[in-house]
């Protein structure tokens, strides 16, 4: 997966192929699809590999960090929380995700796409519903207007937009993200 991910981000989905991973891997292309079946599921792999961090099967919502949201007692702080564990995500799937959007005229790669974005929504909007019944949203917020919030701020997309297009610090983008969303969910 190492060696994929290093491929699929220099070289892109399209140009790189199994026997250019199974090269650089010091592997027989035969281990790949034995292991994986084909590329999909290896880029599918790369990104589930990325976004978890490590390779410990742990889910993003059974992550300590996702985990402490309803223990926080100022909701800012949980606030802060959610902030910091989704942006650590972020900024390491930034590179895999722009490849899976570049090659998302491949079918199968839009599939993953679309699958991408509903099970961040569906996490994003958990991890929301924690400060909900930790009673730290704002009094009268529907849960899923909060959520589509979250969901809007916190991806991929906008984090490329004001880091990499327009120079902000990770540290700043952070800031702004959980300042806005303090002025909108608390």
């Amino acid at each position: 997966m190492e060696a994929a991910a290093v491929l699929f981000v220099e070289q892109g989905y399209v140009a790189t192929t199994l026997e250019d991973v199974a090269q650089r891997a010091e592997i027989s292309v035969q281990t790949i699809y034995y292991s994986f079946g084909n590329k999909r599921r290896v880029l599918e792999a790369v990104l589930g590999a990325t976004v978890a961090g490590d390779h410990e099967p742990v889910p993003p919502l059974e992550r300590p960090w996702a985990a402490s949201l309803a223990e926080q007692p100022e909701p800012a702080d949980a606030l802060r929380a959610l902030v910091d564990g989704a942006l650590e995500i972020v900024a390491r799937t930034v590179p895999v995700y722009e490849v899976i959007r570049r090659a998302a005229s491949d079918p199968d790669v839009a599939d993953l796409l679309d699958t991408n974005r509903r099970e961040r929504g569906e996490v994003q909007r958990e991890l929301v519903a924690r400060l909900h019944r930790a009673g730290h949203l704002r009094p009268g917020l529907e849960l899923d207007d909060a959520a589509a919030v979250v969901y809007g701020l916190l991806n991929e997309e906008v984090f490329q937009l004001f880091v990499i297009d327009c120079g902000w610090a990770p540290d700043r983008f952070g800031r702004w993200v959980c300042d806005t969303l303090a002025s909108q969910l608390l």
